[in-house]
């Protein structure tokens, strides 16, 4: 049975599916968080969506919707940040080669005497 915002603010201590996956997890402290359970090549993994209230209970679906078409497309979506990300190094040396620093630094300050780089 899918969730409801009234059921999202008052669930007591325990885990609440809304279905395809997507469960609240209620602490006994009171802290709610989001959690999609999937299975990816035979490995049931659990991946956190976030915190309630920071993320709503329609934010949650619609990231849950994007980690499933990810998984649609056999993309781990707990791996696809890192292959996404960047290092520093690989960052500065791909400004380097595009040559936007130098062009950058060749910028005139006064338009009257400026040259060319």
């Amino acid at each position: 049975m899918a969730l409801s915002v009234r059921k999202v603010e008052t669930a007591r201590a325990g885990r609440f599916t809304d279905g395809r996956g997507l469960m609240l997890v209620v602490k006994p402290s009171g802290a709610r968080s989001w959690v999609l359970r999937y299975q990816l090549n035979g490995r049931r993994r659990d991946m956190g969506l976030g915190p309630y209230p920071e993320i709503t209970l329609a934010a949650a679906r619609e990231r849950a919707l994007v980690a499933r078409r990810q998984i649609v497309e056999r993309v781990d979506p707990l791996n696809a940040p890192a292959a996404l990300s960047i290092s520093f190094r690989r960052a500065a040396a791909d400004l380097i080669a595009s040559g936007l620093a130098q062009r950058q630094a060749c910028r005139p300050m006064d338009v009257d005497t400026a040259k060319l780089c």
